[in-house]
């Protein structure tokens, strides 16, 4: 009797360390998952130029898992902080569970409009606390190129008074999460916004 109730014990102690230890590791392989979908992207895109002799064909679309709904479209790396992010293209929230994501209709690179990317304050983006002005963010789109931005504003707003206002005809680098980035707030509405401008 007291063998069988080791046994069970032992059984249920490795069921909630194999549950406990799930996510961690669901996240881990997403991580993996997305950058390899990336690079693979990023290769398929440099074979194509090379075989079409042009720069403006149509990037190439390689989802991290079979059945996402999302696909990276372009990837940031802060220097100065030793960070970098693969951007998934969406905003909604299975997307941001699992990166930051570019939000719709400020999802395109090439274009002279901002390019807005979300991502959790908890996770993914809870380095941009550490962003100071005049960072250099590195941001390489799905054709591969390169365009560098410096932080000219940090701003802290309320989403719900207002519709964040981006000028349209400026393609600025926003980046926006959750504020305060650590506690809780009385206002869950307030975002943490930096915008960065084209070097």
């Amino acid at each position: 009797m007291l063998r069988l109730i080791a046994i069970v014990l032992m059984l249920v102690g490795i069921i909630v360390c194999a549950q406990a230890s799930w996510l961690p590791a669901k996240a881990w392989l997403s991580q993996h998952l997305i950058n390899a979908s990336w690079q693979q992207a990023m290769k398929g895109q440099q074979l194509k130029q090379a075989k079409q002799q042009s720069k403006s064909s149509k990037p190439i679309a390689i989802k991290p898992w079979p059945w996402a709904d999302t696909f990276p479209i372009a990837a940031l790396d802060f220097q100065r902080l030793d960070k970098n992010i693969v951007v998934l293209n969406g905003g909604d929230p299975t997307t941001l569970a699992f990166s930051a994501g570019a939000v719709v209709p400020f999802n395109q690179t090439d274009t002279n409009s901002p390019f807005v990317v979300a991502g959790h304050r908890d996770s993914h983006f809870a380095f941009l606390q550490d962003i100071i002005l005049k960072d250099v963010i590195s941001l390489t789109n799905a054709h591969g190129r390169t365009q560098l931005y410096q932080v000219e504003r940090i701003d802290i707003v309320d989403a719900s008074a207002a519709q964040l206002a981006l000028p349209a005809d400026e393609a600025n680098l926003v980046l926006i999460t959750c504020y305060p980035f650590e506690g809780i707030s009385d206002n869950e509405d307030e975002r943490y916004v930096i915008t960065a401008t084209p070097l």
